[in-house]
């Protein structure tokens, strides 16, 4: 279940169950570029990895695509709001791989959200 996090306590430690917390990136993109994309923002995602791969609270970083080829999404994992929070430095993970690239490889467009990523129900 993903809860946006403007909703909810972001702080995993006082959940119910299980629950992280997670920055979404959501890339349209057309699907004869969704390979080209797909590696630009997995760069990107792996030099999170190792600028945070010690940080408290973090916990990982994936990129999925969508079945139909039209969607890439980009999470980065931590326990809580306050970890990354405590972590995130615009500095540091700005980068040229990101948006400018992707938008000139064919991106359609970006978007950005977080949510508590909570246990899943059913």
């Amino acid at each position: 279940m993903i809860i946006p996090s403007a909703y909810c306590s972001t702080n995993a430690e006082h959940a119910e169950s299980p629950a992280h917390f997670a920055l979404l990136i959501d890339i349209e993109v057309a699907t004869a570029q969704q390979a080209d994309i797909a590696e630009r923002l997995g760069r990107y995602l792996e030099q999170l990895r190792e600028l945070f791969h010690q940080a408290p609270g973090y916990l990982g970083a994936e990129l999925r695509a969508s079945d139909d080829g039209r969607h890439l999404l980009g999470c980065v994992h931590w326990r809580s709001r306050e970890d990354w929070e405590a972590a995130w430095d615009c500095g540091a993970t700005r980068s040229e791989l990101f948006s400018d690239s992707l938008l000139r490889l064919g991106a359609r467009s970006i978007h950005f959200d977080s949510f508590l990523v909570a246990e899943r129900l059913a």
